[in-house]
């Protein structure tokens, strides 16, 4: 089957229909996608001020640098790397020389600071974790690394902003529904239908209520990268590497 691609136009579109606005094969005008963007954004931050954050799918690459460990990820504050904060991380490898890429463990902020570490330890890296802040993110990584690798991390990424043909095809079924419907409730204000039935505003609200009390994107206690492996030869491997 073919994958739909959606973009934020496609959203708007969609958003009109729902209330009758637009029919089939109708396209919205200057004004209705002007006000659509100005919109989804004020929702977004709505929906942020509230602690629902809508995560997004995507890759994001950087190269480390030699002996720095942590790395900031944002698009509000200065950062080692400009994009949307990090709500999740999904899996993390960095390579050596072009050739090999190793997998990084990822572990819990708790269950980092839970073990033995060497300070100041510089090495090729075998764990990071997340650490969420309000104006940016952060990945730890250790051992701190000993150069400039290549990193690759699949994560899921905040929204903070939309533009109108901004891809939403890593956006999950389930919050492309609740933008859908919150973008539709907000055009009532410029166009008032009866469209929007008791009925559509119990399952919007419904919506929003399961994100409000599960918004936690990855709840999953992971033991410590060393608990995890059957031999020490994985962590020897790393030190023997100095």
């Amino acid at each position: 089957m073919t994958q739909v691609i959606r973009k934020t136009s496609d959203l708007i579109v969609n958003s009109l229909y729902m209330i009758g606005e637009l029919g089939v094969n109708e396209t919205p005008d200057a004004f209705m996608e002007r006000t659509g963007i100005e919109l989804i954004n004020e929702i977004l931050d709505n929906f942020s001020v509230d602690n629902i954050y809508i995560p997004y799918l995507t890759t994001l690459t950087f190269d480390f640098v030699g002996g720095q460990a942590t790395y900031t990820f944002s698009d509000i504050v200065t950062a080692d790397v400009n994009t949307d904060r990090i709500i999740d991380l999904v899996f993390a490898n960095y390579t050596v020389s072009d050739q090999i890429t190793y997998p990084l463990d990822i572990v819990s902020k708790a269950n980092y600071y839970e073990m033995v570490r060497l300070q100041a330890f510089q090495t090729r890296p075998a764990i990071c974790f997340l650490n969420k802040q309000a104006a940016d993110s952060e990945v730890t990584f250790y051992p701190a690394p000993d150069q400039a690798y290549s990193c690759s991390l699949k994560v899921k990424r905040m929204l903070d902003s939309l533009s109108l043909e901004e891809d939403l095809d890593g956006l999950p079924p389930y919050y492309y529904g609740l933008l859908k419907a919150a973008l539709a409730r907000k055009f009532l204000m410029y166009y008032p239908s009866a469209n929007w039935t008791p009925q559509a505003e119990q399952d919007y609200q419904d919506m929003y209520y399961n994100l409000k009390t599960g918004n936690e994107t990855d709840i999953t206690i992971r033991s410590s990268g060393l608990l995890e492996r059957d031999h020490p030869s994985f962590w020897w491997t790393n030190i023997l590497a100095l």
